[in-house]
């Protein structure tokens, strides 16, 4: 009689099945990929899309509930006008509120004008309602623009405003020249996105021609002006009262300082300036006193 070999059912046969038991080597989970993220341009013309989509819909809804309440469809152009402003507004762009009341009026001849579910040639009535539309659709467009333009630059406003106050703030608890200046080049170095050194004092003699230049002349030198070609740095007088303090060092690689830039250099200056010689006094009055 042959008896079956049976298996060793202690763990530690177990775990020698184990061990011979052959791998399965399958294909790797693939790991999810992340997508490029829409640009900014895309996401806004797809949000234009969805307002346009729900105006659109509104409008023919609103045909249809004063159809089934016998109320006379013509009564619907003004919701189509009141469209037609709000895809204006909501888009900035009078092109979308005109492309929307020209889709509100084929839609009206095809579905509700009889014979229905046939696309007429456009009567006066319609062209005249068309040329309302893509009037109020370009006249809110130019509106919404200059209202944008006008919020932008009052919030670019509030938001220089904001950073003058952390500058005045900090110039304001300096109590060394040394510390101020040190408090307006990182404060300029920050919002310019650029290297920008302030160094208080008559330059050394092995300062290069360009500074010494803005030193002496207390004129720009170096990147972007006349006989420096080469030098990255754009080189800025800082002084005030026609006293001469210092000089301001900007890094110009990535390219020359518009006005706006050198309107707020000018302006940090003036408040460093007022900052520095009242530290001056005040450590001359400290040494007075002792």
């Amino acid at each position: 009689m042959i008896v079956p070999r049976q298996s060793d059912p202690t763990p530690a046969g177990n775990e020698r099945k184990a061990a011979k038991a052959p791998e399965t080597k399958g294909p790797a989970p693939a790991k999810p990929s992340r997508g490029t993220p829409p640009s900014p341009a895309v996401r806004r013309r797809v949000r234009n899309l969805v307002v346009l989509a729900i105006l659109y819909g509104a409008g023919l809804a609103a045909v249809w509930g004063f159809s089934l309440m016998g109320v006379s469809t013509l009564v619907v152009f003004p919701v189509f006008v009141l469209g037609v402003l709000i895809a204006s507004l909501e888009t900035d762009s009078g092109l979308w509120g005109g492309a929307l009341g020209l889709a509100f009026l084929l839609s009206y001849d095809f579905l509700f004008a009889s014979p229905m579910l046939e696309l007429k040639v456009l009567n006066r009535t319609d062209l005249v309602a068309l040329v309302i539309f893509v009037a109020v659709a370009l006249i809110m467009g130019v509106i919404t623009h200059r209202m944008g333009r006008q919020v932008q630059a009052a919030d670019r406003t509030a938001t220089a405003l904001s950073r003058l106050n952390r500058l005045s703030a900090g110039l304001f608890e300096s109590t060394t020249p040394a510390e101020a200046c040190r408090f307006s080049q990182e404060f300029l170095t920050k919002i310019l996105r650029r290297d920008v050194t302030i160094a208080l004092g008559e330059p050394g003699p092995d300062a290069p021609s360009a500074v010494r230049d803005c030193y002496e002349q207390r004129i720009p030198t170096g990147y972007g002006e006349v006989g420096y070609r080469g030098v990255p740095e754009k080189f800025l007088p800082l002084g005030m009262k026609g006293r001469i303090f210092g000089v301001v060092t900007v890094d110009c690689t990535a390219g020359d300082l518009d006005g706006a830039s050198r309107t707020l250099i000018a302006s940090v200056a003036a408040q460093t300036l007022v900052a520095v010689e009242r530290n001056t006094l005040k450590e001359q009055q400290d040494i007075s006193e002792e």
